[in-house]
């Protein structure tokens, strides 16, 4: 069988192992501006602020995060349980409009943000940052990212800043109705239904980010993306290229992650990922009992699984998709996570229902699946004429994996890989497609990490 979905571009931002060089760029002592007046002058920014003045006078209304921005429960408790203070985050909803690109159009959207003011005397500026994606919450991170190890210095001269992109979590979201599970159908239903997903690409997104920056005083963007969060950064520098400030884009993808060839490359490196996890199964993770040997041992649990699927005690079938879902989630997560996952599988398959129940609820969420909000933002940055012929020639050069139904290219699968989705969006490939092209006033350091199932080595450089 062949897992569908294979297009998160997730990073788990408490894994990274470039921390140290992030906050070296961010606590240095270059000049890069920060604090006083966030007007600019003959830019695409002050075209921006000019055409859409009235975004800009409103004043953001600062209040408590209790409600209605993702800290509540299961987020409060976590924060919390890593020495974290909710209370600190004040939260608000600012105005944006619906289309950047059309200043005559009166319809607006909200954006949900959450401020952490920094805690330290030698206050630099805001950090912004958005994690993987598309279709992940930028509050979410934020919270996160107030407690993750080794970041406490960087809190100690900016303020950290997240919102959820338009579209997503907390901030105006998409409403749209498709009774089909094919995912071609649910993009269709929502470009005819709901005009916010025709204006979900990564550009408009960066203009809200551009909005808020001003918003909140900053003469530059200190920006801190992981995964596609890079992708969104590059293209605020490309756009605002002088008012780049402090950036870093770790885990970085190229302006061709959503064509077919990029959609490939990311199971290819999957595929990798798996190999490794369980080869070193029994080494250097400390398991009992080795679910698989090898990819082919997981593609028949996953055919079995499909056939003949387990049943959690609340009712959730656990069939081969998720049980795909729940190993591929695992490898964003830190070494012990991985045993945690691979025990639990072993014991699911074996007849355990502690297990089972166990996957099924870590599952509940969705895994790291970027939904169909995710999806219509990659669409905006899907070409308007994709190269088929392209895909081909890289699919025989560098082999199709076993996941998809390689590493024959055979009919089947070269229908399988030819996904036109996107097709169902009339602004498919609006966005940036093929370079990010800015010169931003300061260097931007861009980093790349070998073996990221989720973004790999070679689009970073």
């Amino acid at each position: 069988m062949s897992p569908k979905n294979i297009r998160p571009r997730f990073r788990a931002a408490t894994a990274v192992t470039s921390l140290a060089a992030i906050a070296a760029l961010f606590l240095s002592g270059c000049a890069v501006g920060s604090g006083g007046s966030a007007a600019g002058g003959g830019d695409e920014s002050a075209a921006q602020q000019q055409n859409f003045a009235a975004f800009y006078e409103q004043s953001i209304e600062w209040q408590s995060c209790d409600e209605g921005f993702g800290l509540e429960g299961a987020q409060r408790e976590r924060l919390e349980e890593r020495g974290g203070s909710p209370a600190a985050f004040q939260c608000a909803r600012v105005e944006a409009p619906l289309d950047w690109n059309d200043a005559e159009n009166g319809d607006t959207i909200e954006l949900a943000v959450t401020h952490l003011p920094s805690v330290g005397e030698d206050r630099q500026g805001v950090l912004f940052g958005i994690p993987g994606g598309p279709g992940a919450s930028g509050l979410d991170y934020t919270y996160n990212m107030s407690v993750a190890p080794g970041f406490d210095e960087i809190m100690q001269s900016y303020d950290l800043i997240g919102f959820d992109p338009r579209g997503i979590g907390s901030s105006t979201p998409i409403e749209c109705e498709a009774e089909s599970p094919i995912l071609t159908v649910q993009i269709a239903a929502c470009a005819e239904q709901e005009p916010l997903a025709r204006t979900m690409g990564t550009s408009q997104v960066a203009r809200d980010m551009e909005l808020l920056r001003q918003l909140m005083g900053d003469e530059k963007m200190h920006y801190l993306g992981y995964s596609y969060g890079t992708m969104l950064g590059a293209t605020y520098s490309t756009l605002f290229p002088e008012r780049v400030g402090r950036m870093v884009l770790d885990s970085a993808e190229g302006a061709g992650w959503a064509t077919l060839i990029g959609s490939l490359a990311q199971p290819q490196a999957i595929e990798v990922a798996f190999e490794d996890l369980f080869a070193e199964c029994g080494t250097r993770y400390d398991v009992e009992v080795c679910p698989f040997a090898d990819i082919t041992a997981l593609m028949e649990a996953m055919g079995d699984l499909t056939v003949e699927p387990l049943l959690a005690s609340d009712g959730t079938v656990v069939n081969g998709g998720m049980l795909y879902q729940y190993l591929m989630t695992s490898l964003y997560q830190r070494p012990v996570g991985r045993e945690i996952a691979l025990d639990t599988t072993a014991l699911a398959l074996s007849g355990n229902q502690d297990a089972i129940d166990r996957m099924a609820d870590a599952m509940s969420g969705g895994g790291a699946t970027v939904g169909l909000a995710g999806s219509i933002v990659r669409c905006h940055s899907f070409p308007e004429d994709p190269d088929v012929m392209g895909l081909l020639a890289y699919a025989e050069e560098t082999g199709v994996p076993e996941l998809l139904g390689g590493p024959e290219l055979s009919p089947f699968v070269t229908q399988s890989l030819i996904d036109l989705n996107c097709f169902a969006l009339a602004e498919s490939g609006d966005d940036v497609t093929d370079s990010f092209s800015g010169s931003p006033d300061a260097p931007i350091l861009v980093i790349g990490i070998t073996g990221d199932h989720a973004t790999h080595y070679e689009g970073a450089v």
